[in-house]
């Protein structure tokens, strides 16, 4: 007895854990629903399922040999010869390929997509064929394969996900309906009834439950109408009664903060309802003794089990949801921050703009102010002030006055001293003195108010400009951005099929572009975001994209975050030339290259006044200040606008910078053009050469900067090409230099621009027999499409 009780016990381990295993239990729920499927027949004698559960199971690697005796076991047992003659022959057919197919590179999921209707439909035709058919067993068969083609691609998904159901992390809602569907589609065949209970239908009230509870309205929703629809196929209702279980997994949801009895309560009150309202009588659409049976197998699941289920397969979402839930409350504060911050420079910008715009004229009040001191100063004390100011106020009042006039107009004679203008006077020549001493301090003070209005001026509209970037960066922030929720989703889970464990991913779609944000676990510095992520994001968006930003974390952090940007459409090569005035002097043109986050290249050209040292601090100054500010985030009118008055409040001596801006979008080819004072720019098409003429005034001239702005749209191989005047005035004969320069450069024939830029400089050297009236300058820029 204790020989044969003794294996017996040690047996028993190895068969649980054989029962457990995952190979056991792929074979075992193969075979389920194999058997199962193939006893499906809707709309008389249809059964699309059981081949696509068998097409599924092939493009996953599962071993169909299985799968397909369960679906012809089936098949056999509804005792109908044309369905199963139908299932040997797609069986063989199926197989055949399948073994030819396996080893390869060959999409396996499409091939079976479009291999397997195409098969039934054959089969089908070849079936009534050989017996009496109407046009509407034709027809009847075109909807199987289609059908077949569509539950394909769900079970597809189904198989996946119960194959890898342990290793999985997280689930897509497509996932999980798919999964759904899987199930309830095993119970569409002949019923099986326990106690005169419909096994399919406490299965299926079962699952909505279940997702209703743990879900939301629309998962309920979502669930009931999917299982309504297919208890309408397998003719256990009619089609007018789909929407009751749509409105009972709605109202089991809508129940669900009350504790699962309420939402089992609300899945009865939606039957009752619909029931009366369908019917109008109290015959009951879904059994009520069903409807408890399911509710005692949801009663009883233990809230351990769900909720680990419910929570941690879709943790993403929960994630997700609360992360842009604290995003929404961070984003409203900072919003809200910056508006403040904006509001205090603009009303900063208007105090100091008060009081400005103030006289530009002499006027009597100035002048009598000039005279009461004059008569403070020299005349109180005078022996004759009594006769002059009192007697003969008016008299000596209007000399006085008159004097001054004469000393404000700068006509006089220095040798006067004012004794022809100031007669009977004791003092003329100390009176003069002071009334030219009190007018030179008026003036002088005068243009040093000018001059700090002109500052104050120049700093209220700072901060005006200030305002309105601070203002524009909350609007940004309070914008809606466009969030991929779909293409999140697909990630996610994509990943989480080839073992890659994300903890966030977020895609933002801009107007040009898509921006992809990823939080993953830590890989040890085994670059996963290189040679695992990028390649399977390009397989799932079919775009390029390219590395934006990266931080590994190779100790002390679990997580790595990587940034991924749409790649351009178009790429940029450049080329410059250059050639000083005098070989021994400073050039005065300054250039700058940059490229911005939102695919914009800058190209920026500045010619100073005049040449050497000085005219290159003030080119120089300005090429500055426009980086800076639009690296700042400032837009590149407001740029200029701020280099303009910097420019301005300088120095006291009259100074100015040409600024010529070329902008180019690298994802559609539009160019934009701004120049203040700059001359033509040149845009090389293959046929022909454009020519961007200017006619505004350079910075730091006027008050208010104008900028003269063209757009263009320019494709692979263009060229745009910018210049200092000093290039165009090599050719001093001809009248337009712009159409000789144009004309040369349409017949440089390189596809180099560095190349071109050095033949331009060359030809204009030769023009000018090598002399050089101005510095000179050649920016060319070359758009080519990128792979």
């Amino acid at each position: 007895m204790v020989d044969l009780i003794a294996p017996g016990k040690k047996a028993m381990p190895k068969l649980r854990a054989i029962a457990q295993s995952s190979g056991f239990m792929l074979i075992a729920g193969g075979a389920f629903f194999g058997f199962f499927m193939g006893r499906i027949v809707i709309l008389d004698f249809l059964n699309p399922f059981s081949m696509a559960l068998l097409c599924a199971s092939m493009i996953n690697g599962v071993s169909p040999y299985v799968i397909c005796t369960s679906i012809l076991a089936g098949s056999f047992s509804l005792n109908s010869p044309e369905l199963l003659l139908k299932n040997i022959i797609l069986i063989f057919v199926l197989l055949f390929f399948y073994l030819i197919i396996k080893r390869t590179r060959l999409n396996k999921k499409m091939f079976f997509s479009i291999f397997a209707p195409l098969a039934n439909l054959t089969a089908g035709i070849f079936i009534f064929y050989i017996k009496d058919y109407y046009l509407y067993d034709m027809l009847m068969i075109i909807i199987e394969s289609v059908m077949m083609c569509a539950l394909i691609n769900i079970y597809d998904k189904s198989v996946s996900f119960f194959i890898n159901i342990k290793k999985r992390t997280k689930i897509s809602a497509e996932e999980i309906i798919s999964a759904s569907l899987l199930i309830t589609s095993a119970f569409l065949g002949a019923s099986v009834h326990i106690w005169q209970l419909s096994v399919k239908n406490i299965i299926s009230i079962s699952i909505i439950l279940l997702l209703s509870h743990f879900g939301n309205i629309g998962t309920g929703a979502a669930s009931g109408t999917v299982f309504g629809v297919l208890q309408a196929l397998s003719g256990d209702i009619y089609p007018s009664a789909i929407g009751v279980y749509g409105i009972c997994g709605v109202l089991a949801a809508a129940f669900k903060p009350y504790g699962r009895f309420m939402s089992v309560l609300g899945f009865i009150l939606g039957n009752a309802v619909m029931t009366f309202y369908i019917n109008g009588s109290t015959e009951v659409l879904i059994r009520l003794e069903e409807i408890l049976a399911a509710a005692l197998i949801f009663m009883l699941i233990p809230d351990k089990k769900i909720e680990k289920l419910f929570s941690h397969k879709w943790g993403y979402t929960a994630a997700s949801s609360r992360k842009k839930g604290e995003e929404s409350r961070v984003k409203d504060y900072t919003v809200e921050r910056l508006s403040e911050i904006s509001q205090v420079f603009r009303e900063l910008s208007v105090s100091m703009s008060a009081g400005l715009g103030g006289k530009e004229y002499f006027s009597q009040l100035d002048a009598a102010e000039i005279l009461e001191k004059v008569v403070r100063d020299v005349c109180h004390g005078c022996g004759m002030y009594n006769t002059c100011w009192k007697k003969e106020f008016y008299g000596t009042y209007q000399k006085m006055f008159n004097a001054l006039s004469e000393i404000e107009s700068g006509n006089y004679d220095e040798r006067d001293k004012g004794i022809k203008i100031i007669n009977k006077c004791l003092f003329p020549e100390k009176v003069w003195s002071r009334l030219k001493y009190h007018y030179d301090i008026y003036r002088h003070t005068i243009a040093w108010k000018k001059k700090v209005d002109s500052s104050r001026h120049a700093l209220s509209r700072q901060m005006q400009e200030t305002s309105k970037l601070i203002s524009g960066l909350a609007n940004k922030f309070n914008a809606n951005l466009e969030f991929d929720k779909e293409l999140e989703e697909e990630i996610a889970v994509h990943m989480d099929k080839l073992g890659i464990g994300l903890e966030d991913v977020t895609v933002v779609v801009d107007k040009y572009s898509t921006e992809i944000d990823i939080r993953h676990k830590n890989c040890k510095g085994k670059k996963e975001c290189m040679n695992k992520l990028l390649p399977e994001i390009r397989n799932i968006t079919g775009k390029h994209f390219v590395k934006y930003d990266a931080a590994c974390a190779l100790s002390g952090r679990d997580t790595c975050t990587l940034r991924l940007r749409e790649a351009h459409k178009y790429c940029i090569a450049t080329g410059i030339a250059r050639m000083q005035k005098n070989s021994s002097s400073v050039s005065g043109d300054n250039y700058s290259m940059m490229e911005l986050k939102d695919g914009k290249f800058f190209m920026i050209l500045s010619d100073g006044m005049g040449s050497g040292p000085r005219a290159a601090m003030e080119s120089g100054m300005a090429l500055n200040l426009l980086e800076r500010f639009l690296i700042a985030g400032y837009d590149q009118n407001t740029a200029l606008e701020a280099v303009n008055s910097l420019l301005l409040i300088k120095s006291d001596d009259e100074n100015y910078a040409t600024v010529d801006m070329t902008i180019i979008n690298q994802y559609n080819g539009e160019v934009e053009f701004l120049k203040a004072g700059a001359v033509s720019t040149f845009i090389k098409y293959e046929d022909h050469v454009d020519i961007i003429k200017n006619s505004s005034l350079p910075a730091g001239i006027l008050d208010k900067i104008d900028v003269e702005f063209n757009r263009r749209k320019i494709g692979d191989g263009d060229f745009v090409v910018m210049i200092t005047d000093g290039v165009l005035e090599a050719n001093a004969k001809d009248l337009d230099k712009e159409k000789w320069l144009g004309d040369m450069i349409y017949n440089i024939d390189t596809r180099n621009p560095k190349k071109m830029a050095d033949a331009i400089m060359e030809n204009c050297l030769q023009k000018s027999k090598g002399q050089r009236t101005d510095d000179m300058t050649v920016l060319v820029a070359k758009l080519w499409k990128s792979a």
